[in-house]
């Protein structure tokens, strides 16, 4: 017994069950992302009363750790009584399983949703570092013996806080683009989309006509600052045409005035012609799941591509606009190196989050279903959305897409067939949850005499038919593997091909058109 009094009463156990009581409800709540399913599990609210445990805990173990160090500056030093032992020992025991239940939720997150608990954390660290500074220092740096050690501890935790508040007003990082600009074909011009590492405005810049067009990306007439920048250009402005994107970093955006940093301006980039060939080819690349680098290495066994299509699930959902930057703009930029056109469909994982009901803007995009003409084809681009009922726990009641989805079945009733052939692009086959929508989509499919659809959302590479429709799962990732496809579209038909990362070719296939193509 009088071991266990003075193991629990040393001064290193009393620092090390405190840190981590005071650090468990802070990391377990930057964990929350995925708290929702553990409360499907259990009961509705089972991580919130966890939560408020640990920060019961914490509390206790501050108080516990106050009296412990104050009883051992006394004289006589007495020995732990027995309540104390029995409370810093359900301490010691509470703490051990919190901390492990912290690192359990941080582990099983995985790689696809750990960094937004890390994006979770970076607000709350400078309150909440300084917090547990101001403890520590209250509570155990007088008891230290080394004057040494205390003066280590107070020059590293200074400046530690100092270069932390800095950080907080003014960036030290270099101001940079993440990778090149992705050019969106929005089916009525190019939208020419960038981001940079931190805030700031943008714009483009190119010739055209005699006439040297800076084009900035506002919101009624005001610049935007923010780390993804979307420019609107003219088919005719872009078409083999030159260019250059630029952006002025924010420092201060005040009511009056405000504070503005370098302004930077990327190197020429020269976009593609518009394909006038008899033959096109498309890369599609669907569910990346934040496996940017596995993606684009399976994506460079095969070149030579006038288009590149994304599919969506870029991630496992949008948080913030530093995840769209990175998984989506970056990753379409890094594919097509801001040359050649991109059409982007909307997976059900960027449906999800705070940044969610901001991508299309930040895209450039008016709404998530549209059409674009090539000379090769028309694709139909289709908005699947959520692949749950809207009143799934996972939406947090945030989601009306049955609505969403009404008013694109409606839209796509009212297309008419084209000359061309037509592609239709949806992330999920069914297109729609609802049985009447779903029946309803696929007969105005069968109206436009569509020959092929390309789709993700299953991670699987195979073909697929309903009806007479052909139907293209174009694989993505299965782990530590990553299926691409390509579609090359000819004047009779479609070739199909898709490769893993090894440079296997998983499957070929060719389809016919439905009806005759037009010149193209």
């Amino acid at each position: 017994m009088n071991c266990l009094r003075s193991f629990l009463s040393h001064k290193v156990v009393l620092l090390t069950v405190w840190v981590l009581a005071a650090f468990a409800p802070w990391l377990f709540y930057i964990c929350r992302v995925g708290h929702v399913f553990i409360d499907i599990v259990l009961f509705d609210g089972f991580c919130t009363a966890l939560f408020w445990l640990m920060t019961a805990s914490a509390i206790s173990a501050t108080v516990l750790a106050f009296l412990r160090i104050r009883a051992s500056r006394l004289k006589d030093k007495p020995l732990l009584p027995a309540p104390f032992l029995w409370w810093s020992a359900a301490s010691f025991l509470l703490t051990l399983i919190f901390t492990v239940v912290w690192i359990a939720s941080l582990a099983t997150m995985g790689k696809e949703s750990s960094p937004v608990a890390l994006r979770m954390l970076l607000p709350t660290l400078p309150i909440g570092a300084a917090v547990i500074a101001a403890v520590f220092f209250a509570l155990f740096f007088p008891a230290l013996s080394s004057p040494k050690l205390r003066t280590a501890i107070a020059v590293v935790t200074i400046a530690a806080l100092l270069f932390g508040t800095i950080g907080t007003l003014y960036p030290l990082s270099k101001f940079r683009f993440l990778a090149d600009p992705m050019v969106l074909d929005t089916g009525k011009g190019y939208s020419i989309v960038f981001a940079t590492n931190t805030s700031g405005t943008g714009f483009v810049r190119y010739d055209y006509g005699g006439k040297t067009y800076t084009l900035y990306d506002t919101d009624n007439g005001r610049k935007e600052n923010a780390l993804v920048h979307s420019v609107f250009v003219p088919y005719e402005h872009l078409d083999g045409n030159a260019y250059t994107v630029g952006a002025t970093r924010v420092i201060d955006e005040l009511s009056y005035g405000g504070t503005n940093g370098k302004t930077i301006v990327s190197d020429i980039y020269r976009f593609s012609e518009r394909n006038r060939n008899a033959q096109a080819t498309y890369l599609s690349v669907s569910d990346w799941h934040t496996y940017n680098d596995l993606a684009l290495r399976t994506a460079s066994l095969r070149t030579e591509y006038d288009g590149i299509l994304l599919l969506g699930d870029a991630l496992p959902g949008l948080q913030f606009e530093e995840e769209a930057a990175e998984y989506i703009v970056k990753f379409g930029g890094d594919l097509s190196g801001g040359t050649i056109p991109v059409v982007y469909v909307r997976g059900n994982h960027e449906t999800r989050g705070a940044y969610a009901t901001e991508l299309s803007g930040a895209l450039g995009l008016e709404k998530f279903y549209y059409t674009v003409e090539t000379d090769a084809c028309r694709f139909v681009v289709l908005d699947s959305a959520e692949d749950k009922n809207d009143d799934h726990p996972e939406y947090g009641g945030m989601t009306d897409y049955t609505a969403h989805r009404t008013q694109m079945v409606e839209w796509l009733e009212g297309l008419t067939p084209s000359e061309k052939p037509t592609v239709i692009l949806s992330h999920a086959p069914e297109i729609c949850i609802e049985n009447d929508l779903r029946a309803r989509a696929f007969a105005a499919i069968e109206s436009l005499n569509a020959t092929l659809m390309v789709s993700g959302h299953y991670h699987v590479a195979e073909l697929r038919k309903e009806k007479d429709l052909d139907i293209l799962l174009d694989g993505g990732h299965s782990g530590k593997s990553f299926v691409a496809s390509a579609l090359t579209l000819t004047r009779t038909g479609i070739g199909i091909e898709a490769w893993n990362d090894k440079g296997t070719t998983i499957l070929t296939h060719t389809i016919d058109y439905r009806t005759p193509a037009a010149d193209c």
